[in-house]
């Protein structure tokens, strides 16, 4: 068979994304495989000088990240023993991390960028898993059928929101007020360089016997090995699809194994000849340059990294014309990419949390998957024990959004939202355990990560943001309790928040940022299974309301 009469798919046309091809499993294998071997035997029989116009030298080309714009990036943190065996009588194993957002992500050669706004930057490698075959509920014993391969992400992250955040509060802070400054730091616009490659797991092997090393324009700085995990993989994957489906390419990196952060010193000035580099044994090497903002942007002025945007996905988003959402009825759940959710945000915080009230907003974020509409059931997880239900005020953004004053803050919301959310609890430590605070807190934020728990009005109703205070809100679960509360119980207000999310972070439209619970839930003890009858209403004075059905699937307490 000639070359130009070569297929490997047929009758499917190749995908023009590495997820399509994996969402294609085992078929897109066979055929990549099928292409490799015609290929290589190809070249071992003829004149290798008759592809050289076949395609494109890599010099030629820009690598984007295997994933360019992943659903779910979930970094690990504190995944090895170096870190926490020395202060802690006892040791949690369960994944603890954090989402990253799509603006993150950058490939091969694609410059991070760091703003004269940020603070002690620093960053390490970290092996990547790409999930290959989408599932919920995966044993451990099936886990690794899940994953396509592995590659090299880098975990960077600057201190500019934790200094806001010990700023205005002096004293040892919480775990919210820690996670915000620092995981904030971590989600900053080209802070997750992904790549160069998406290496398959047959031609990976054994993931627990890589080492990895960690240089700084050819400056070796760390060297470790993955047989350092504390989390596996496997259980990883388990923990996570018990509460949230799993979709092809989404990705997960296992924290790092070596230094936590390797610092570079303000006195660093990074030029297109200087570059931070990450290698993972078997699977690739990944180099990517840095750009120090005003201090020395050695890119062309009319490199679209300058022009537009820093972070690829972004760019693309002004090359599709999908940079905004004209009016509320343009927006869908599927449009959400990320929600992001305040915490310990009421009056009564101290009472009812022991938190303190801030005026800086504590924020995590959360994939666009925990939205769910309110014509579809609510399906309570079979891992879920008691469980708690509030009504929540979120804003939809409109428009890309990035270092937005409040005063503006009207022009980038599209309009506001009802959420009426279920915290499960099933990931919360005994009290009497010992626990650092990250093993105390994180499984709070886990507790509404449950697939379709954020269910949302249809349509985002506009008001100025001036507006949102002193507004009615009620909860009902039919047949058992109802809860009113008021818009008046939010500390920080949207305007604010927006501001403060947005100063390194690019929200993008389409994207729900919720104020968060307020002082009252409703409860539903373990042992207290929900009807099929059981209906589950929320509503907001002029916002909207949630009326969906519940799907009990509960197996403790039966």
């Amino acid at each position: 068979m000639r070359p130009s009469q070569a297929r490997f798919l047929d009758p499917h046309p190749w995908p023009d994304t590495l997820t399509g091809l994996l969402a294609l499993g085992d078929t897109g294998m066979a055929a990549a495989r099928r292409m490799q071997t015609f290929l290589l035997r190809f070249l071992e029989q003829s004149d290798q000088a008759l592809l050289a116009g076949a395609g494109y030298r890599l010099s030629e080309v820009e690598l984007r990240a295997p994933i360019p714009r992943p659903r779910l990036c979930f970094g690990l943190v504190d995944n090895k023993p170096k870190r926490n065996v020395l202060a802690r009588p006892l040791l949690h194993i369960y994944p603890q991390g954090h989402q990253r957002p799509q603006g993150a992500i950058v490939g091969p050669g694609q410059p991070i960028v760091i703003t004269t706004e940020m603070r002690n930057f620093f960053w390490n490698p970290e092996l990547g898993i790409v999930i290959g075959k989408a599932g919920r509920d995966i044993s451990i014993d099936d886990a690794m059928a899940h994953v396509a391969g592995y590659t090299v992400v880098l975990d960077l992250a600057h201190d500019l929101y934790l200094e806001q955040m010990k700023a205005q509060a002096p004293g040892e802070l919480d775990f919210f007020e820690a996670a915000t400054g620092s995981w904030l730091g971590k989600k900053s616009d080209t802070f997750c360089p992904m790549g160069p490659y998406l290496v398959t797991a047959d031609e990976v092997g054994n993931p627990y016997d890589l080492l990895i090393y960690t240089r700084q324009s050819g400056w070796q700085r760390d060297r470790s090995h993955t047989s350092a995990m504390l989390v596996g993989i496997e259980h990883t994957i388990h923990y996570l699809s018990s509460f949230m489906t799993l979709q092809v390419g989404d990705v997960i990196h296992m924290a790092t194994m070596g230094v936590d952060g390797l610092p570079y010193s303000p006195e660093m000035t990074f030029g297109p000849e200087d570059y931070l580099e990450g290698e993972i044994e078997r699977v690739g090497t990944l180099r990517v340059p840095v750009v120090m903002g005003a201090k020395h942007d050695w890119r062309q002025t009319d490199d679209p990294g300058r022009s537009l945007h820093a972070a690829p996905p972004v760019r693309d988003m002004f090359q599709a014309g999908t940079t905004q959402l004209l009016e509320p009825a343009d927006w869908s759940l599927a449009d959400a990419r990320h929600v992001w959710t305040l915490y310990g945000n009421y009056a009564e915080v101290e009472t009812a949390e022991g938190l303190g009230v801030r005026p800086l907003p504590r924020i995590i974020n959360s994939p666009g998957s925990v939205l769910g509409p309110s014509d579809q059931p609510l399906h309570i997880p079979e891992r879920a024990t008691a469980l708690q239900f509030g009504v929540e005020l979120a804003f939809v953004i409109g428009r890309l959004a990035h270092r937005i004053p409040s005063s503006e803050a009207d022009d980038y919301i599209l309009g506001y939202v009802v959420l009426a959310v279920m915290h499960d609890q099933s990931h919360q430590l005994p009290p009497q355990c010992h626990a650092t605070k990250q093993e105390r807190y994180v499984p709070t934020t886990y507790a509404r990560w449950v697939d379709g728990s954020n269910v949302a009005s249809p349509l985002p109703t506009r008001f100025h943001s001036a507006d949102f205070r002193d507004r009615d809100m009620h909860l009902t679960l039919h047949g058992y309790d109802t809860l009113t509360g008021s818009t008046d119980e939010y500390v920080a207000a949207p305007a604010e928040t927006l501001a403060f999310l947005s100063q390194e972070i690019t929200l993008l439209p389409g994207d729900v940022v919720t104020l968060g619970r307020t002082h009252h839930l409703l409860s539903v003890a373990a042992d207290q299974p929900l009807s099929a009858e059981t209906m589950l209403g929320a509503e907001i004075e002029g916002v909207g309301q949630v009326v969906c059905s519940i799907i009990d699937t509960r197996k403790v307490g039966k």
